[in-house]
């Protein structure tokens, strides 16, 4: 029986990193793959259940293990749908946290919210506030896919940057959502450009064949395991691996996620309380 668990944003951006050595940097490039939490399908065959569209007040909390040491919590929900610039959007708030302990050595608290075209559910603004160890980033992105731009602005300096856009593209928290709203069908590669940290990366996540899943105190799954792998300007992300389960039904939870990383294993856990009584599970 396999007993997972891992702080949310901690643990994800832990995953991926660049040859950048310092632990901050890691973080922020390895959050890329926070989107493929949401990956699934049904089992054996074409997925033809109807898509799931983000639903307001859904959210997804996780627990956190490194080296089997409780290191922290977070969760990712959706807020409430606004009107931003004369468009209507769902607002997606994520937050991330290291517990008490890992706190006293390396405290993480940081705040994610992106905003979704209702319509299309591509990005329109993103808004990050990080506090890792002695690393600060406040930053606003906006963007604008009439231009195929996004406007990067920093709060802590003032500094403006703009970024090239592709004609189809998510942020790091948008493509949680777009992706749980594709029909999806496995053995499959996808391929997708995600915006992080005032880059593009392009990203394939490979599903695999599905399999039984069983986890403490929430019971058995038939789940599919994604493996993602991103590269920029060409040059392949890694230094780490990153399988993530999720469930072959409608609601496509992310159920399980394991990472190998320079610091040792990681896992993430969805909280039992997200999962909802009516998920299918195996006897």
């Amino acid at each position: 029986m396999n007993r997972w668990s891992s702080a949310t944003i901690r643990g994800i951006r832990l995953i991926v990193s660049t040859s950048d050595p310092r632990p901050q940097r890691l973080l922020r490039v390895g959050a890329v793959f926070l989107f493929v939490l949401l990956l699934g399908r049904e089992e054996g065959r074409a997925d033809s259940l109807p898509p799931e569209r983000p639903a307001v007040g859904e959210r997804l909390a996780f627990h956190g293990y490194w080296l089997a040491i409780p290191v922290g919590y977070g969760w990712i929900e959706v807020a409430s749908m606004v009107d931003l610039d004369g468009r209507k959007a769902y607002h997606i708030h994520a937050e991330g946290h290291t517990n008490e302990v890992l706190s006293v050595i390396y405290p993480i608290h940081d705040t994610i919210d992106s905003y979704l075209d209702a319509e299309t559910l591509q990005p329109l603004r993103f808004v990050k506030h990080q506090r890792e160890g002695h690393y600060r980033a406040d930053e606003v992105v906006t963007f604008d896919h009439h231009r195929h731009l996004a406007r990067y602005e920093s709060l802590l300096n003032g500094s403006v940057k703009e970024i090239a856009l592709p004609d189809r593209m998510q942020d790091i928290i948008s493509a949680l959502y777009w992706f749980r709203a594709q029909l999806i069908q496995a053995p499959q590669t996808l391929m997708v450009d995600i915006y992080s940290d005032e880059k593009m990366f392009q990203t394939s996540v490979t599903v695999q064949s599905p399999a039984r899943l069983e986890l403490l105190k929430r019971g058995t799954f038939s789940c599919f395991m994604v493996e993602p792998k991103a590269s920029f300007k060409g040059l392949l992300v890694k230094r780490a691996r990153l399988w993530a389960h999720v469930t072959a039904d409608r609601y496509r939870l992310p159920l399980l996620v394991k990472a190998t990383t320079p610091w040792g294993p990681m896992s993430a856990v969805l909280d039992e309380t997200s999962i909802p009584t009516d998920v299918q599970r195996i006897r």
